[in-house]
């Protein structure tokens, strides 16, 4: 692994595959604008005050957090899926797929990964199944997984700045 400049004077760390003899970029400047963003929603979804009956009652509150908390575990994905690619780490059929992979190159911690698997789960819920959210279940669950979001961005930045 090496960092080399670009042409436009930004540095990426470009990892070598041994058997291919080619170069893949990790662009850390597209991952870190990546977090930024993840982590401007989870402000946005911690700031949100609601109770259980306004979220199951008030549409506007249930589209407003099915949109933060989709967007959220969609950087995430998108996060996850850069990393894996650049590595060509191999089994990258999905993103449940790919959060384990994560857990497995220890680039977030294992049991996190294993956790995190939920999380594309959501997503398609969030994106498919609008009349089928329970949404007492996630007014329950939404500390929870707020909290591995940021353990999985936290984690993520602990690579970018290791590598």
């Amino acid at each position: 692994m090496k960092i080399i400049p670009t042409l436009c004077g930004l540095k990426h760390t470009i990892l070598i595959n041994p058997l291919l003899k080619e170069f893949m970029p990790l662009n850390k400047i597209i991952v870190q604008d990546l977090l930024d963003q993840l982590k401007n929603y989870v402000y946005d979804l911690e700031s949100m005050n609601f109770t259980l009956v306004e979220l199951e009652q008030n549409r506007d509150i249930q589209h407003l957090i099915n949109h933060r908390l989709h967007t959220a575990v969609e950087i995430s994905i998108d996060i996850a899926m850069h990393i894996a690619s650049a590595l060509e780490l191999p089994g990258r059929e999905s993103a449940v797929d790919v959060i384990l992979l994560l857990g497995q190159e220890n680039i977030i911690p294992m049991k996190l990964a294993k956790s995190f698997q939920k999380a594309p789960k959501l997503r398609n819920l969030l994106v498919h199944g609008y009349a089928k959210v329970d949404y007492s279940m996630l007014f329950r669950d939404l500390p929870q997984d707020i909290k591995e979001i940021k353990l999985f961005a936290n984690a993520i930045q602990k690579y970018l700045e290791i590598i």
